[in-house]
């Protein structure tokens, strides 16, 4: 069994949450799984204005969100029995038609929203409506949602189950966005979670 783990925009240079929890895949379900870092290939403009730092991030995780919107079903990935995305990463595991997928911080369902807006308007997107058939052919998928983290939102589709945990306590002087965002990586829900439902998964397929 084979796991590829996708993850979001902008935060590939910090591999550790990515490689923490392949690892715990593979010591905790006798498998392979693997981070895929992928990445746009357009030059980052020049920074010439203050923050330059955070402005070359803020390019960064620009850039990465096109890419995955206009080159999803482009993009070669490789090849697995499961994927697991978290937030743009989700929308590459939805692309991959018939592969049951995790997903988490997904903002799938705005995809979804502007499809129906277009399709009100009869001017389809191929894009939306190539993702959507995508995710109906899927036997399984598992969105997992961190009350807190704005960008994630239920996703209504056949075959999928929503679950919504409290990643942290709520506290107007210390919540983070960011962070509630980010947290899913080494989140013990998350991570049992996920065990648990490969499992089942992987017990439905001998039946």
């Amino acid at each position: 069994m084979k796991i590829v783990v996708l993850p979001g925009v902008g935060f590939h240079n910090d591999t550790k949450p990515y490689e923490n929890l392949s690892k715990y895949l593979m010591d905790n379900l006798n498998c392979e799984a693997t981070p895929f870092y992928w990445k746009h290939d357009r030059p980052l403009p020049d920074v010439t204005l203050p923050y330059k730092s955070i402005r070359s991030w803020g390019y960064e995780v620009i850039l990465d969100f096109q890419q995955v919107i206009l080159h999803a079903f482009d993009m070669v990935l490789p090849e697995a029995d499961y994927y697991i995305g978290h937030s743009a990463g989700s929308i590459l595991a939805l692309a991959q038609k018939d592969k049951p997928c995790i997903i988490f911080g997904s903002p799938a369902i705005l995809v979804e929203a502007i499809r129906k807006e277009k399709a009100r308007e009869n001017s389809g997107s191929f894009f939306e409506a190539k993702l959507m058939e995508s995710a109906q052919s899927k036997k399984n998928i598992l969105n997992i949602i961190n009350k807190y983290d704005q960008l994630a939102y239920y996703l209504n589709l056949p075959n999928t189950e929503n679950i919504v945990y409290q990643g942290s306590w709520f506290n107007p002087n210390t919540y983070n966005p960011l962070q509630a965002h980010l947290g899913y990586w080494d989140n013990d829900f998350t991570r049992k979670k996920i065990i648990e439902t490969i499992k089942v998964w992987e017990k439905n397929k001998s039946k």
